[in-house]
């Protein structure tokens, strides 16, 4: 870009005073369109006053008077538009830009920069001289039909090729919706989002954000209560948090996630889908009145913490008939599986009961004896 520098003696002229304008300005709307993102910067919300007809011949309607609050945005072309005294949206003024409104319907509303030419003050020296010697950088606000916002918010920003850009009608910035009631002519309510979009907000465009205080901080709003992505580094311990939650105000973020320098991660809800758990096994013989061990690697803590769960399997092992003593006499026994259970949420003891039967008289002659199983021990979990 061209800038002027003026030397000691110069007359200068408008081109000179001109060039200097147009170089602030070049700096300022280049600064706009490549290091932020255009859409609203602050403010310009529809505020709403409740309102009733006052016809004596019909029944009281409800409706409201809109006004746009101040505030201030940036269209795609750098343009700073700014409103610094809420501006009353005129009904009249719905009704020229938009034919045939529907009622129920939401009508976008847009802020658009203009410039209006301004005559300045009398020149020193001369009399009774008129010329236009300020640009005003004012707004007009604007009416849009249904979904016509799609199409303004899908404009990219105007490249740095192209100078200051040319305005086109489509150069403005979404600030909300109206409905329109058709019988009474007035404003029904406003919005803030219709079924698939939202007013857009002013951004930053950059591949690096450094905080100077060792703290960043994202926030969904500027203030009250609000959810915030918050990275602390404290300086002193050398560790380091990021948290997700809900804040108020300047308050602390009280977090629902926690990660901390080491990669640990801590969570208030649940987790969708769950991580896949490492899974353990171990297997062996085991009698009856013995615990059943824990697959290596398996801390008991965490099993008693609930950390790790554990999943058994107990197979009785047969046997042959054998000569087993019952009532003072050996005789020829078959034996009969009564019990196989361990309880693994417990003490892990297996409980395992082979009645030895006498065959000719099994509900008379037995006796109870400790009995043999297979086993098998899952523990799943971190």
């Amino acid at each position: 870009m061209l800038r002027p520098t003026f030397k000691e003696g110069q007359i200068l002229g408008a081109a000179d005073l001109n060039a200097q304008v147009e170089y602030e300005r070049k700096g300022s709307v280049f600064h706009e369109r490549t290091e932020h993102l255009w859409g609203v910067a602050q403010g310009l919300t529809l505020d709403t006053t409740q309102q009733k007809t006052t016809d004596p011949t019909k029944p009281p309607t409800k409706y409201v008077d809109v006004t746009l609050a101040p505030g201030r945005a940036v269209d795609r072309l750098g343009r700073s538009i700014l409103v610094t005294e809420g501006i009353p949206l005129d009904p009249d003024m719905f009704t020229q830009q938009i034919a045939s409104p529907t009622d129920g319907v939401l009508y976008p509303v847009f802020v658009q920069a203009i410039e209006v030419a301004r005559t300045g003050e009398t020149q020193p020296g001369k009399c009774s001289v008129s010329l236009e010697t300020r640009v005003e950088e004012s707004l007009q606000i604007a009416f849009g039909s249904p979904g016509e916002e799609i199409t303004v918010l899908d404009q990219a920003a105007v490249p740095v090729s192209e100078g200051f850009g040319t305005p086109a009608l489509s150069d403005k910035v979404l600030v909300g919706w109206v409905k329109f009631n058709t019988t009474i002519k007035k404003f029904d309510s406003v919005a803030t989002e219709s079924s698939t979009t939202r007013i857009r907000y002013v951004g930053v465009v950059a591949s690096d954000v450094v905080a100077g205080g060792g703290v960043l901080t994202l926030h969904t709003r500027p203030e009250g209560a609000r959810f915030a992505v918050a990275i602390t580094e404290n300086s002193l311990t050398g560790k380091c948090t990021l948290e997700f939650g809900k804040q108020d105000g300047n308050g602390p973020v009280v977090p629902v996630l926690t990660v901390d320098e080491k990669g640990n991660i801590e969570y208030k809800g649940t987790l969708t889908p769950a991580p896949l758990s490492k899974t353990l096994a171990e297997s062996g013989v085991i009698s009856d009145g013995i615990k059943v061990p824990l697959p290596p690697e398996v801390d008991e803590d965490k099993v008693n913490q609930g950390t790790i769960r554990l999943h058994a399997h107990l197979t009785p092992i047969p046997q042959a008939p054998k000569n087993v003593l019952i009532g003072g006499a050996l005789i020829l026994a078959y034996p009969l599986v009564t019990r196989c259970v361990v309880d693994i949420a417990g003490d892990r003891v297996v409980h395992c009961q082979v009645r030895w039967y006498d065959p000719a008289n099994p509900t008379t002659k037995f006796v109870d004896l400790p009995g043999l199983c297979s086993y098998t021990v899952f523990a799943t979990g971190k």
